[in-house]
């Protein structure tokens, strides 16, 4: 069971208030450009050695400046004071960015403090299926492609895999109980032919780069009534 909790009202963010509680160790998972998102996950307890059943994520969402750590050993969230408010928007190079929903937020962790200057924050907890990204970017219909990201939209990229990782999966296999935590976008050249006055529609084959898949195109193009390159998303 997933435990989740989303803020976003004025009457959550009142001055000095404790939001968000963990002894759990956080760190800093993952930052997507697009509508400014910062994911914090923890799935360990500080100084543990081992990986807890259930994993907790918190999620600032639009962020508009920041001054937070890696990792935090324990983690409590609060709302900034008007006087901490005050202090940090006046380090702040000027205030044409400032939302007017914006609120200051602070991370407290071992006497270190930082802080969030973000519209909204939520956090769940629970048990994360190997083949999920996070709780926070899950399948749509409305955008029939398998999530291979923690957040949606452009991010730093650094969960692409090589294409000897790719060819490697599909030699050996996958280890069970691992998180697929990478990924890589494969070529499906598709074409239609015509017969007879009907038409019927045959995936040919998966290229593990476009250069490959387009020269393939290029051969079978003369052959066909129609065909086509679709980028899929290989999980590892």
């Amino acid at each position: 069971m997933t435990s989740t909790v989303w803020l976003t009202k004025d009457e959550h963010f009142r001055p000095g208030a404790e939001l968000f509680r963990s002894e759990r160790q956080f760190e800093l998972f993952s930052y997507s450009a697009t509508h400014g998102q910062l994911l914090l996950r923890a799935d360990t307890m500080p100084g543990a050695g081992h990986r807890l059943p259930t994993k907790t994520e918190v999620l600032f969402n639009p962020v508009e400046a920041v001054q937070i750590q890696a990792a935090y050993r324990g983690l409590v969230i609060r709302c900034a004071t008007d006087e901490e408010a005050a202090r940090i928007y006046g380090d702040l190079p000027g205030d044409d960015f400032r939302s007017e929903n914006a609120r200051v937020l602070i991370l407290d962790s071992e006497g270190v403090t930082g802080y969030v200057v973000t519209v909204n924050v939520g956090w769940c907890e629970g048990e994360l299926s190997p083949l999920q990204p996070s709780f926070f970017n899950t399948f749509s219909p409305y955008d029939p492609l398998w999530p291979t990201k923690p957040l949606y939209g452009v991010g730093g990229g650094f969960d692409i895999a090589s294409p000897q990782e790719v060819a490697e999966a599909f030699l050996t296999g996958l280890p069970e109980g691992v998180r697929r935590e990478r990924h890589r976008h494969v070529h499906l050249l598709t074409a239609v032919t015509e017969r007879d006055g009907r038409r019927r529609r045959d995936n040919l084959a998966v290229f593990l780069t476009e250069e490959d898949a387009e020269e393939a195109r290029r051969l079978v193009e003369p052959h066909v009534a129609s065909c086509w390159i679709e980028p899929l998303p290989v999980v590892l």
